[in-house]
């Protein structure tokens, strides 16, 4: 599903960067995209995007350092608890989206409530993971 969404980005940025910046490539364009203050919808999805993507990395970490701490029942447990919350957060976030259905701020409102979820589920996978690292 992350897979299928980024490149629903992706093609979205592909087909409107082309008009705009005839002669740079989408590489450059990203790469010069201010984050602290993005300006358009197109710089809104790309650091929307690159948030996700890090906070997707970072729990991704998380989540294999609580492995080795867990005994067989537990990690059957933290994978359903992992499922469930995956789909609360795409229903979560396709609903914060869909406030703005069809206009220009739902890909980016959902792209930036992704990256809020999951920073937020990575704190709570933290917080067990130093928990039991102090047992």
């Amino acid at each position: 599903m992350k897979k299928l969404f980024a490149l629903a980005v992706l093609l979205v940025l592909g087909i409107t960067n082309a008009p705009s910046f005839a002669g740079h490539s989408s590489q450059q364009i990203t790469q010069n995209v201010n984050c602290q203050a993005p300006q358009t919808t197109q710089e809104m999805l790309i650091c929307g995007d690159r948030a996700y993507k890090a906070a997707d990395k970072k729990l991704n970490q998380v989540y294999q350092a609580l492995q080795p701490k867990l005994n067989a029942n537990q990690k059957k447990r933290l994978t359903n608890a992992q499922l469930a919350w995956i789909k609360f957060r795409d229903a979560a976030c396709a609903f914060e989206g869909g406030i703005y259905a069809g206009g220009s701020l739902e890909s980016p409102t959902r792209i930036n409530c992704l990256a809020r979820i999951t920073e937020q589920r990575t704190k709570d996978l933290n917080l067990l993971l130093q928990q039991l690292n102090r047992r």
